[in-house]
């Protein structure tokens, strides 16, 4: 009788602990949209202050304000620092995609005349955009998944046990 207590405790805490991991990845899936919309929200700042205002960087960035870029201590480092050791410097939950968009940006903010700085801009709206919008169509379904897939494979682990 002892045994079989110990068996349901130990699937009950292994149950629990696969709700917990899917919930888990969940809420880092969401972070990541959070920042990359607030990054997408800052690069159109950036262009916008450019082309209308012709405002230099330094006020640009501290014009913006983002909790999604605050919490991780981007904006600090953004303001104190400039774009590419923000980016370098901090850990931000967006992917490889938007890296790979967002590090050639970093480096050639700047640099060069107002037209081709607007058009940097728009060019990385664009593709931060596109990825932000293929990362929204994919959301609900990866987050079924990960409601489902652990907690099955806990359940699958328990029947196997038995």
């Amino acid at each position: 009788m002892r045994e079989f207590w110990i068996r349901a405790a130990g699937a009950l805490l292994l149950l629990a602990a696969s709700i917990c991991f899917g919930a888990a990845n969940i809420r880092a899936e969401r972070k990541r949209r959070r920042e990359l919309d607030a990054l997408l929200a800052l690069v159109r700042h950036i262009r916008e202050n450019i082309e209308h205002l012709a405002r230099p960087l330094h006020e640009i960035y501290a014009l913006f304000d983002d909790p999604a870029l605050a919490s991780p201590g981007f904006l600090t480092r953004l303001r104190a620092s400039g774009f590419p050791a923000a980016l370098a410097e901090t850990e931000l939950s967006i992917g490889e995609a938007e890296r790979a968009v967002l590090v050639p940006f970093a480096e050639s903010l700047g640099r060069g005349y107002r037209e081709e700085q607007i058009a940097l801009c728009r060019y990385t709206e664009e593709k931060l955009a596109e990825l932000a919008e293929s990362l929204a169509k994919s959301a609900p379904d990866r987050e079924r998944l990960w409601r489902a897939l652990p907690t099955l494979a806990a359940l699958s682990l328990i029947l196997l046990s038995l």
